[in-house]
């Protein structure tokens, strides 16, 4: 079971609904324990880190072994620094719902490059072609290939074609690629797969096909402290894996080690 909790500004909500955010951290573990309860079913949770008291929140969180994430922010490079430097492991959708790039302060997009962060830190990027641009990506990825990760934001309407769908209670409008909170031009998550992303991600960072999976496996596992059983084909494994060819598109799927799809194409090989 995960819980993705976010304590983000209400400036860059994207489309959370706003009745749902959560603008005071929680700076003391007693007033962790009582909103929570216990944080044994949390498995990862955003913070602003400019919010007062996150940096309290985020420690506290790490030490009991939640992945904190900044984003959905508009940190300037010393606040992301102090929230990384507190326990913080990961930047949520790297460039989106936070402030742009500036060469004065370049913000929680710095983190990449920051030589004042006391351990390495991960970053989520899509890479459907509509939230993050080719040349940014590249950018990121070649200041730090090492901690990429690719995340699809793929909400309900993945596979299901173009017109109307839901995320929770708001109508999203899918068209292609692009989902938006209807009426609106806000992006309401995506409609992308994962293999598309790694597909992209090689297009557009030029990086090899080994490295894209990896942006998809082994560092998402590296970042969750669980590679002793997903993110590779180690002995002891889950024996959860794909079978792709070189273009990304799946030939089959197998998981716990029994086939569970199978495409024509894979008669070939």
């Amino acid at each position: 079971k995960q819980w993705y909790q976010r304590r983000v500004r209400g400036e860059k909500l994207g489309a959370h609904p706003p009745q749902y955010i959560q603008d005071q951290c929680l700076v003391t573990k007693d007033e962790l324990g009582e909103f929570f309860g216990s944080t044994e079913n949390i498995t990862i949770i955003t913070i602003a880190p400019e919010l007062p008291g996150a940096p309290e929140m985020i420690h506290h969180l790490a030490g009991e072994g939640v992945v904190c994430s900044i984003g959905h922010s508009i940190a300037n490079i010393e606040q992301a620094e102090r929230g990384v430097n507190a326990g913080a492991t990961f930047i949520t959708h790297l460039f989106n719902a936070m402030q742009s790039f500036h060469h004065r302060d370049p913000g929680i997009v710095g983190i990449l490059a920051s030589e004042k962060i006391q351990h390495p830190c991960y970053y989520g990027v899509i890479a459907d072609g509509i939230h993050t641009h080719a040349a940014a990506l590249r950018i990121a990825h070649r200041t730090n290939p090492g901690n990429a990760i690719l995340v699809t934001d793929a909400m309900a309407a993945m596979g299901l074609g173009d017109g109307q769908h839901k995320i929770g209670a708001q109508d999203v409008s899918v068209k292609g690629k692009l989902a938006v909170l209807t009426g609106t031009n806000t992006l309401a998550g995506s409609a992308v797969t994962m293999p598309a992303c790694v597909a992209n991600f090689k297009k557009y960072s030029r990086c090899t096909l080994v490295e894209a999976v990896n942006c998809a496996t082994k560092h998402p596992a590296q970042l969750l402290k669980c590679t002793k059983l997903y993110g590779t084909l180690d002995f002891g494994s889950v024996a959860d894996f794909l079978i792709i060819d070189s273009d990304v598109n799946v030939l089959a799927t197998y998981i716990g080690g029994d086939i569970v799809f199978k495409s024509e194409k894979l008669v070939q090989f």
